[in-house]
């Protein structure tokens, strides 16, 4: 009989997907979890603007966040070396830590600027090691023709979190000031470790023999090469894998042609429009429902076997749109073109972060996550950067122009390099 009759098999199969309870749990938790931090970041910028004002708020939450990229160094060898789920559920019980300080001396304590400051520092830190954790683990939780649709899942959980958090936030902050929305934070961070210690692995990690999710083999000693040597090899192998090499640069040529107009574009985009805050806010939220959007596509019709297509087809979309930003003289053509930004980047991030899945060695894969959230975090202040002083000298259509050359300098890397124009996830 076909396979798909058979009830034991049918089954098992809905156990390895994307669906199954054991990644729903895991990816609700992790959306939890991104609901509290969502939640604490409105309420520290809320309390950093009161009591320190704009300008060194935006400062301090600037200096905070260089602490994330000093722990991505090493978090993926942390993970490689320890196994993701064990790095996962003790930086949760770490950050946990952390909220519940924040909780207790901004209660007693009449100064909160430096305890918001430290806290913050620390939450980024610790984050540092979570992010290339979480991407080691979903591969060891879906079988591979899975991981698409598993991605777009996880992807939509931290979305959806995002949103909830914002309005969850506001609320505690009056209800309770900063000691309850850190205190919400913490019980966050509880219920997303228990989640990730509660995974069981579809296949077992290859990091190494002494990882905490894999025992050494018997008669083995245990020793594990050197911190700084596990380091410079994962450098080295993202440098000597063109495959890996190449994605990284076109999430990076991405990163940097299309954070501009997430971050600081729709906020003068709107400001040219004539339409304020307000319209600064539906600008956001189309482009928010296009990403949510894009992920119940990816879902629905995973592009496995055209992932190069799609792939193609996703940044030149993107580079249109930014073109066109400097076109527009309405707030709806503003909102259509930020919603299909936000479908395009939601289409494309999940491909390219699926391709760096599948096609780096499994024992180099936390490594190779760091690099690549290296290349985003970098590339979201430089992008930052650039935009101000592209619209300053050239002004907005210009500035919007010069990233949509950006997004179409992706497509052509693409197109020219046959590994990602031929490209199958399936």
């Amino acid at each position: 009989m076909v396979d798909a009759l058979i009830p034991e098999k049918t089954e098992a199969r809905r156990d390895r997907g994307p669906l199954s309870l054991r990644y729903l749990s895991f990816t609700g938790a992790m959306g939890f979890s991104q609901l509290g931090d969502a939640a604490w970041y409105v309420a520290l910028t809320w309390t950093l603007v009161r009591e320190a004002g704009p300008a060194t708020s935006g400062a301090v939450l600037a200096l905070s966040s260089l602490s994330r990229l000093v722990g991505l160094l090493g978090g993926g060898v942390i993970a490689d070396r320890n196994g993701p789920r064990r790095v996962m559920v003790l930086t949760d019980l770490l950050r946990c830590a952390v909220m519940l300080g924040a909780a207790l001396f901004t209660l007693v304590v009449d100064a909160p600027v430096p305890i918001l400051v430290v806290a913050a520092t620390l939450l980024a830190f610790l984050g540092a090691f979570f992010v290339p954790a979480s991407g080691v683990v979903r591969p060891l939780l879906l079988e591979d023709e899975h991981l698409v649709r598993g991605n777009a899942l996880y992807v939509l959980g931290l979305r959806g979190g995002q949103a909830a958090g914002g309005p969850l936030g506001a609320w505690l902050i009056v209800a309770g000031g900063v000691p309850l929305v850190a205190l919400a934070n913490a019980v966050s961070y509880v219920v997303s470790a228990a989640a990730s210690w509660r995974v069981r692995y579809l296949r077992e990690p290859t990091a190494g023999a002494t990882t905490a999710d894999k025992p050494p083999p018997a008669g083995g000693t245990g020793e594990r090469p050197n911190f700084r040597k596990q380091l410079l090899e994962g450098f080295g192998y993202v440098l000597r894998d063109s495959r890996v090499r190449t994605v990284i640069l076109v999430i990076g040529l991405t990163e940097l042609a299309c954070a501009p107009p997430v971050n600081i574009g729709l906020v003068l985009l709107a400001r040219q429009l004539g339409t304020g805050a307000d319209g600064a806010g539906l600008l956001l939220t189309a482009y928010t429902v296009g990403a949510v959007a894009s992920s119940l596509i990816n879902m629905a019709w995973p592009p496995k076997r055209r992932a190069g297509l799609s792939l193609i087809l996703g940044t030149l979309a993107a580079g249109i749109c930014l073109a066109c930003f400097g076109l527009i003289g309405s707030l709806s053509a503003g909102l259509l073109l930020y919603g299909v930004l936000g479908a395009v980047t939601g289409q494309f991030s999940v491909v390219l972060i699926s391709m760096i899945q599948r096609w780096a060695d499994p024992e180099m894969r936390g490594r190779v996550m760091s690099v690549m959230s290296l290349m985003i975090f970098a590339a979201v202040p430089l992008a930052n950067v650039l935009v101000g002083l592209l619209i300053q000298l050239l002004g907005f259509a210009a500035a919007m122009y010069a990233f949509a050359a950006v997004a179409l300098a992706a497509t052509a890397v693409v197109v020219t390099t046959t590994p990602l124009r031929s490209a199958r996830l399936d």
